[in-house]
């Protein structure tokens, strides 16, 4: 096997698992990372005494060689931790993943037989027409009916993503939404769930001291294994020539430095990559990346003198007149994460770096989580209060509009015409990935590069038309 020097853009867990896969298999790892932690969007915040993470992270997968590759990894660091997660809506909890009898006891007589009736309705437009919903909108709809699609999924999405229902793509929507059918209703209503079909809703594995002990252990085992990861170190230029990158520029401590490589792996967003190329990619290409959308994220942890505010991980918040879209709760992820007797709520607020909402100072966002939750959850009081934290999240979520296809696939044939660059990872594929897809993506390029050619396709990596919480297995 010969050697190879590969660079990887990106140390998020997609970065970091390409990394130690090939650190392991004995060749030369360079990763260049532009914020001062590895992590990514993976990443445990640490203040005081407090630590917390950047969106509830849970692991769980379908995949079991990548399920056996992480709890190899984590050892004894794991925990089992009981899922529980709900929708808050007009002063009600409902279970989410939604369970019919639930959903439907709590909405009234009158609003459940009208959501019966407008699911009925639903599924039988969709076996006369057959067709594949086009927008986010018909998508839950289809799956829904009507009326439980305005009930909980219309005012959540449009704070979300900022853009109302039938302005989105519906490919998100099959994978993270549990559709109902028939026996569904009968059954969550009826019969407890049995059968071929696994859930992996109710509990998920999550390491002890946060998501980030993962990708901080993957750090240590690819230096220890040779690699070198450079932090707050930002890609400024990708060399090419013969359809192959040659060299890549990077700005590090106020220095810049070239470093060639045989081979090139990048997490980093999709429409910053394409800019980096010299000889510049054709205008059309600039273009089309340049009308690809994301949604950024302002986070508020909020730091509390209670042992526990809720039982839930997290709850989704659908009021457009509460700022943040959904919270979770640290202290029922893992109790080493806050010290005794407090816990922390962490809040998210969607937003786009031009808007009013990004704008707003670390005060204005702590003062306003704090008074948002107060005033409509009544779970706790200021004198419940220690202190607050904002972190601010560029480019969480690639945002589906109607056009991303079309715009992504030119941009993808151009990346994919250098035979020694592969894409990987939420961002660098554009692509809405859970972190096991995004490991899975990091390894099958190592191994591609391991193997001298593509043995995986990455590209087919969290395609599968099916709800992701959900597995098949064979019976007995």
């Amino acid at each position: 096997m010969k050697k190879k020097k590969v660079v990887i853009f990106g140390a998020g867990l997609s970065g970091l698992s390409c990394a130690y896969e090939l650190a392991r298999n004995g060749q030369k790892v360079v990763i260049i990372e532009k914020n001062p932690y590895v992590g990514g969007m993976a990443h445990t915040f640490k203040v005081g005494d407090f630590s917390f993470d950047n969106g509830p992270h849970r692991w769980f997968t379908k995949n079991e060689e990548i399920d056996k590759w992480f709890k190899k990894l984590m050892g004894q660091e794991l925990l089992k931790v009981p899922r529980l997660t709900h929708i808050y809506f007009k002063g009600k909890y409902f279970l989410y993943p939604i369970k019919v009898s639930n959903a439907l006891l709590n909405i009234g007589p009158m609003k459940a037989t009208q959501a019966v009736l407008d699911f009925l309705i639903a599924k039988i437009a969709q076996k006369i027409s057959s067709q594949t919903p086009l927008t986010m909108e018909e998508a839950y709809v289809t799956q829904f009916g009507r009326t439980l699609y305005r009930i909980f999924f219309e005012g959540y999405n449009r704070k979300l993503w900022g853009l109302p229902a039938n302005k989105l793509s519906g490919d998100w929507v099959i994978q993270r939404s549990r559709g109902l059918s028939i026996m569904t209703l009968v059954q969550d209503a009826l019969l407890p769930s049995k059968g071929k079909v696994v859930s992996l809703v109710d509990e998920f594995v999550f390491p002890k001291s946060g998501i980030g002990q993962a990708t901080e252990k993957l750090r240590e085992k690819v230096e220890k294994l040779g690699g070198e990861v450079f932090l707050k170190s930002e890609v400024e230029t990708l060399l090419t020539s013969d359809k192959k990158v040659k060299s890549v520029i990077i700005k590090s401590s106020g220095r810049k430095k070239e470093i060639r490589a045989d081979e090139f792996v990048s997490s980093m967003p999709i429409d910053e990559l394409v800019i980096k190329f010299i000889p510049k990619a054709k205008k059309d290409v600039l273009t089309k990346a340049g009308k690809l959308k994301y949604r950024d994220e302002i986070f508020v942890a909020i730091f509390v003198k209670k042992d526990r505010v809720t039982p839930d991980n997290w709850i989704y918040v659908q009021d457009p007149k509460i700022g943040f879209v959904r919270f979770q709760e640290m202290g029922n992820f893992s109790p080493f994460l806050s010290p005794k007797g407090t816990t922390s709520l962490v809040f998210e607020f969607p937003c786009n770096k031009d808007d009013a909402t990004w704008q707003k100072s670390d005060k204005e966002m702590i003062n306003w989580a704090i008074k948002d939750f107060t005033k409509e959850f009544g779970l706790i009081t200021n004198k419940n209060i220690l202190s607050g934290f904002v972190y601010r999240q560029e480019k969480t979520y690639p945002t589906y509009t109607l056009d991303y296809q079309s715009l992504l696939k030119v941009v993808k044939e151009f990346v994919y015409s250098f035979s020694n660059l592969q894409i990987i990872g939420r961002s660098g594929m554009f692509r809405y990935n859970n972190m096991d897809h995004s490991v899975a993506t990091g390894l099958y390029a190592a191994r591609n590069i391991i193997a001298g050619k593509k043995i995986y396709d990455i590209e087919a990596v969290n395609l599968e038309k099916e709800y992701h919480e959900e597995k098949r297995v064979k019976e007995a």
